[in-house]
């Protein structure tokens, strides 16, 4: 077990935890641990509303590149329940590829986090907010999404593991882009596949923008439709993109696309080629 109590944090500290191996911030009295990076196929412990309080684990202050394949959840060996949360910093990718159950929020400030678990919430039960970074992956998320903070650039969501490796990222709450905030959708040619986001409502705040990465080679047949975002909800989407108007039409790799923010069962936003 790796304990961090009283007034202890990690700096730039590279953690790693096996198997039944521990990191529990349960019984520090800061209301946030940072440490350098996080790693393994451990457990991790935030406490919760007792006797020390909740803490927020920050990660990413060595910007190192990891993979947490473990379970971050409340409680651990301060008690409580409640309230734990997770923040990414540094310029490198956190990858979570299983569910955790913290309850206390996700937020991204800065780098990637990148979601890849199979079942659960890779980001336990609370909100995600992304201030600023990549939020990405083809994994799964319980809570609602907002990216962006209406105020500044460089908040940004990537539905698949990278620019060049497109999939869904599936949102089982709402989902909001803010001012300023960025949609980077990847089509893979190859495949062809694009990004898609599924998401229990979607709302597109005016200033938002759409970004079209287009790798690979191959020729798209006249009538092909992509679903980028798959709006689970019955209501329509809110809003569009500010470079991305219904009806409108753009050119990429030779290709012409047609969007609409009514396409699939009605309420999606698809890419259709057309002529």
């Amino acid at each position: 077990m790796i304990f961090f109590a009283g007034g202890s944090t990690g700096g730039t500290a590279r953690v790693e935890v096996f198997g039944n191996g521990v990191l529990d911030i349960s019984q520090d009295t800061f209301a946030t641990v940072t440490i350098g990076s996080i790693e393994g196929s451990g457990l991790v412990f935030l406490g919760g509303n007792g006797s020390f309080g909740a803490t927020n684990l920050t990660v990413g202050n060595n910007n190192l590149s990891t993979t947490f394949s473990g379970k971050i959840q409340d409680g651990g060996n301060g008690g409580g329940t409640g309230g734990g949360s997770l923040t990414k910093i540094g310029r490198g990718k956190l990858t979570l590829s299983k569910a955790s159950t913290y309850t206390g929020g996700t937020t991204v400030s800065n780098g990637t986090l990148l979601v890849t678990n199979r079942t659960g919430s890779a980001t336990g039960t609370g909100a995600v907010q992304v201030n600023k970074g990549t939020l990405g992956g083809l994994g799964i998320i319980t809570g609602a999404v907002t990216v962006g903070t209406g105020h500044s650039s460089g908040a940004i969501v990537l539905a698949g593991k990278s620019a060049t490796a497109p999939g869904i990222l599936t949102i089982n709450s709402a989902l909001t882009f803010t001012s300023r905030s960025t949609y980077q959708c990847v089509l893979n040619r190859r495949t062809p596949i694009a990004g898609e986001i599924t998401a229990l409502g979607v709302t597109i705040n005016s200033g938002a923008s759409f970004t079209f990465v287009d790798v690979g080679t191959g020729t798209l047949t006249v009538g092909t439709v992509f679903t980028v975002i798959n709006n689970t909800s019955a209501n329509p989407i809110f809003g569009t993109f500010s470079n991305l108007s219904d009806g409108s039409v753009f050119t990429s790799n030779g290709n012409n696309f047609q969007a609409s923010y009514e396409g699939g069962n009605g309420n999606d936003l698809t890419l259709t080629v057309v002529p």
